[in-house]
């Protein structure tokens, strides 16, 4: 196995939890992305692989703080108690800063593997299919205008074959490297999020 993209997302779905009763937004966005890649690791290692995490830019509007990480089951994981598309967007934006500390501990704790988190833009996708109300509406007015699904993968494509050297588990836009904000990456939370979401792995793994 020599490239991993992990690209599976989901914006205000139906549902508030996953089967395995974690907020539905961290638990398909970050927590299944991370597992399916811990499932992988053997044959990642050996084969020297890349993996390219999709996140998004809108990490930027949220972050993760040492709250978010206690708890049993940290509060990342538990739904909102009031559901609403604001309080979605804000669970969204959270798992994208989550798949961002991901690939960075991950290339950290595996120096044999290569990796990077993408931002590929706004694609007209099924990303927005169960959104209501007004933000559906401008979803609906603003498509036309959106990238296309093979546009919207060329960083992805890009990172997959590129040779990342200092960029390794950098966060890309536009095939090129993206600078994230002052003070977006916390090493503290980093270690601490990776820590915790292995003890979840840990749980939901089959006998």
């Amino acid at each position: 196995l020599d490239i991993l993209i992990n690209n599976a997302g989901v914006l205000s779905p139906p549902f508030d939890v996953t089967e395995d009763n974690f907020e539905s937004h961290v638990g398909i966005n970050y927590l299944g992305h991370f597992y399916l890649t811990q499932l992988l690791t053997d044959l990642l290692v050996n084969s020297k692989a890349r993996v390219i995490t999709v996140s998004s830019e809108s990490h930027k509007r949220s972050d993760i703080t040492s709250d978010h990480l206690t708890g049993d089951i940290p509060k990342l994981f538990h739904p909102p108690a009031d559901r609403s598309f604001p309080l979605d967007y804000d669970r969204y934006n959270l798992s994208n800063r989550a798949r961002i500390y991901f690939i960075r501990e991950l290339v950290k704790r595996h120096p044999q593997l290569s990796g990077v988190s993408v931002h590929p833009g706004i694609v007209h996708t099924d990303l927005f299919r169960s959104v209501t109300g007004l933000p559906r509406f401008f979803a609906a007015c603003f498509s036309p205008f959106l990238k296309g699904p093979d546009v919207g993968a060329e960083t992805s494509i890009f990172c997959a074959t590129a040779e990342l050297g200092e960029a390794n588990g950098g966060n890309f836009k536009d095939c090129r490297l993206a600078k994230l904000p002052d003070g977006a990456i916390d090493p503290v939370i980093q270690k601490r999020l990776w820590d915790v979401t292995m003890a979840l792995c840990e749980r939901v793994k089959p006998e």
